[in-house]
């Protein structure tokens, strides 16, 4: 007896093309936006449940093709109102992604691998190592999971790339997610709503700007100022150091009003002197940058030391004094594993 066909998951098409899916399937193209209203704008993900479509359709619909996002493993929710979810994907595996509601927006923390390759010495997520990347309907997913978990569907979605994985390590995936959110048949969203995060894969930083128009923000995780320092900490920039990184962003050519973000972890007694400020503040001169000081957020199985106060207001203000924009930002969710640097696919809440 022969197996079954693999039904094709929408959520790895943007959603102008479930018109040519569901025409290849006889049925007329107009019901491929009729799905897509359904899982984009209402959240619903059994054609069962699409009630204005006739019932013998639902259940060709149902033959042929699924719509499904990450299954919730476990959720954790935070004193200051964030959700830690872990998160199914195919093969079993587990994917965290961080909900963090501001009033009535909401920021998306999403992962783009299992695990993470790069190793960098202050994340726990690179002790996992890399399992394996994320298909881009895996990553789309995981937003309309996390929407259609919320109590209150926000007025205004952001997704950050920020969660487990190098985005930029799964670069057609993120590209093909990234157009996906921005489909005016799907979530319609701005560049703007969107930022990716990157160690610093300088060729896939040009990938990502040669979209152009489509390009989401970026941010780069920079957290050094010297390459001597910046390699201990990141061993990517062993591969492209501070200057090759700096010199593919001026290549760059930057949106009105755009900026460019780096995360900057402050880690006590290694990056965090006046010295290591002001050569911060020389490093970004030129670029349309903003810069995020983030204190570290202690893991128990690494030696690292959140600066003091003290020590994180000096920083600031002598970064300040070079004339780069710079603030403290820090990390929400941190009381159930959820801050900058945290998320290791755990089902414990801290």
């Amino acid at each position: 007896m022969n197996e079954p066909a693999t039904r094709l998951n929408l959520l790895d098409l943007p959603a102008h093309e479930w018109r040519e899916a569901t025409s290849a399937a006889g049925l007329e193209p107009y019901r491929g936006d009729q799905l897509a209203t359904w899982v984009f704008r209402q959240g619903v993900f059994d054609f069962g449940a699409m009630t204005n479509l006739p019932v013998v359709m639902r259940e060709r619909l149902s033959e042929l093709f699924v719509v499904e996002p990450p299954t919730i493993g476990q959720r954790f929710v935070s004193a200051d109102h964030s959700r830690r979810y872990l998160l199914q994907v195919a093969d079993e595996e587990f994917v965290e992604a961080v909900y963090m509601p501001n009033d009535s927006r909401a920021t998306l923390c999403i992962s783009s691998q299992v695990g993470c390759r790069f190793a960098c010495t202050f994340c726990q997520t690179g002790r996992l190592k890399l399992q394996r990347s994320l298909s881009s309907g895996e990553i789309v997913g995981q937003v309309l999971r996390l929407l259609a978990d919320a109590e209150t569907a926000p007025t205004r979605t952001n997704v950050v790339f920020m969660g487990q994985g190098e985005p930029l390590d799964n670069v057609a995936a993120v590209i093909a997610a990234v157009r996906s959110f921005q489909d005016e048949r799907g979530p319609a969203w701005s560049w703007r709503r969107i930022t990716v995060s990157t160690v610093g894969l300088v060729p896939e930083i040009r990938e990502l700007a040669a979209l152009g128009a489509q390009r989401p923000r970026l941010a780069i995780s920079l957290n050094a100022t010297t390459d001597a320092v910046r390699s201990e900490l990141m061993p990517i920039n062993r591969k492209y150091p501070i200057e090759e990184l700096l010199g593919a962003l001026r290549d760059i050519e930057w949106r009105r009003r755009e900026k460019v973000t780096f995360e900057y972890v402050l880690l006590h007694g290694v990056n965090d002197s006046p010295e290591d400020a002001r050569r911060l503040g020389r490093l970004v001169r030129g670029l349309p940058a903003k810069v995020n000081l983030i204190p570290w957020n202690p893991i128990a199985t690494m030696d690292y030391r959140r600066p003091s106060p003290e020590a994180i207001e000096r920083f600031r203000r002598e970064a300040l004094e070079t004339g780069i924009d710079v603030l403290v930002r820090y990390s929400r969710g941190a009381d159930i594993g959820a801050a900058c640097g945290q998320l290791q696919a755990t089902n414990s809440a801290g």
